[in-house]
């Protein structure tokens, strides 16, 4: 009888270490967690709202892509890497520490697997008022995703209204 017991206590065992499903493949992925050190004072997370993504970093080292482009189109010798574009969006933040960007979509993003294409308006405010556009203009955003499965921001055509915030006027 002890036998007996053994081995339905081992079968029972079994069966409730198989059904929990520890030992089955997954095929949802946890979406990784938004980090951030610099914080995001320009709310480029809210770029992806409508797309059913998020990027998973926020710093600007991260956010970007390596091959990254920025190019001001109304002053067509305004072009900047990566590198270049961290800098001035550091001055930004240090000339407007209360900014607010108002990022909104134009239309549907096109979304396929690896890339998303945005076209976006922004309005630029300090939170002293938020209802007073300082800057305001268009933008064009190619996000792609990396291998490490990161969404990181390509290329990004800039056309502002006025005075340009993301770029420096020609001197």
């Amino acid at each position: 009888m002890n036998d007996f017991l053994r081995s339905l206590s081992a079968a029972v065992f079994c069966c409730v270490v198989a059904g929990c499903g520890i030992f089955t493949p997954r095929d949802d992925f946890e979406t990784p967690e938004v980090t951030t050190s610099v914080g995001d004072p320009f709310h480029f997370a809210d770029l992806l709202k409508g797309s059913g993504e998020q990027f998973s970093k926020l710093d600007w080292n991260d956010l970007f892509d390596e091959e990254f482009k920025y190019t001001n189109i109304r002053l067509a010798d305004i072009v900047y890497d990566k590198q270049a574009l961290i800098n001035r969006l550091e001055l930004q933040h240090e000339i407007f520490p209360g900014v607010v960007v108002n990022w909104k979509n134009e239309e549907s993003p096109l979304i396929n697997v690896d890339m998303i294409t945005l076209n976006v308006s922004y309005s630029i405010a300090t939170t002293e008022s938020p209802e007073t556009p300082l800057f305001s203009g268009n933008s064009g955003f190619v996000i792609v995703r990396g291998s490490d499965n990161i969404w990181r921001i390509r290329s990004w055509t800039d056309e502002p209204n006025g005075e340009p915030f993301f770029s420096s006027a020609p001197e």
